[in-house]
């Protein structure tokens, strides 16, 4: 089987079974431009699991071909598919694939694709090289905001499993993001204002939140001392999950 092939039988499986009111409502909630067909999750997961093997046996070279080419494709559901050919191979990258990683993300304009991106695949290529970490840096400073939000969720694996990660750096990454004038100053549409800074917010909780799973302290001291100039969305989903003893002295 070639790429050609699967992606004549994948558009054959999304046309018999796309929903068009899914679609929609889909496409609507992502803020999408992409064609979509509306397919449920399980569907997709089935119909792909019979190329599971097929698409593992692939070499590195041969299947970043195929995250590529599936990339370039109008639908959401075949650039969905170029993520899934990557995740498969998500252990044979390195820092020399940075510049596809960067062309991927720029070009996700949306959360779904963006953290089945950054979220599974950063912490396999910042453990092989710790030079990597320099690109989080850089992508905080990003005029897009789903970079910046890039930067922030680029360790969340490492938080949840309390292994590995620079908490340091997560730490003045996500203080920088405390000033919100360059949104202002980026975006003139009410709308991206608006969603720069809840994915800005949420990215920054939700790393404090999976970070308090499995050392608490760290998160804990991070909130209290930063309590009155992060968000509430951020103080709210970062502390939600810590014990209740350190919850209670956040209050005060």
């Amino acid at each position: 089987m070639n790429k050609n092939d699967l992606n004549r039988l994948y558009l054959a499986f999304l046309k018999e079974n796309g929903d068009r009111n899914k679609a929609k409502k889909e496409k609507a909630y992502l803020y999408s431009d992409l064609k979509h067909y509306g397919i449920p999750a399980p569907k997709k997961r089935a119909f792909l699991k019979q190329f599971k093997k097929d698409l593992l046996n692939l070499k590195k070279s041969e299947a970043l071909e195929w995250v590529e080419y599936f990339w370039n494709k109008p639908s959401f559901e075949q650039k969905s598919l170029a993520l899934h050919v990557l995740n498969l191979h998500k252990e044979k990258l390195d820092i020399s694939d940075m510049p596809l990683i960067e062309k991927l993300m720029r070009s996700s304009r949306g959360w779904a694709f963006l953290d089945n991106l950054i979220i599974p695949v950063m912490p396999v290529i910042l453990e092989k090289n710790k030079n990597a970490y320099k690109y989080l840096e850089k992508w905080i400073n990003d005029p897009d905001f789903w970079v910046r939000r890039s930067a922030l969720l680029a360790q969340i694996i490492f938080f949840r499993k309390g292994d590995g990660g620079d908490k340091k750096l997560f730490f003045k990454l996500a203080k920088s993001q405390f000033d919100e004038t360059w949104i202002d100053e980026v975006y003139k549409d009410t709308l991206q204002r608006k969603r720069a800074r809840f994915f800005i917010r949420k990215a920054i909780g939700w790393s404090l939140r999976e970070m308090s799973h499995k050392d608490p302290e760290s998160a804990f001291i991070f909130l209290k001392e930063h309590k009155k100039e992060m968000s509430g969305l951020s103080f709210r989903d970062g502390s939600r999950k810590l014990p209740g003893e350190l919850q209670r002295k956040l209050a005060y």
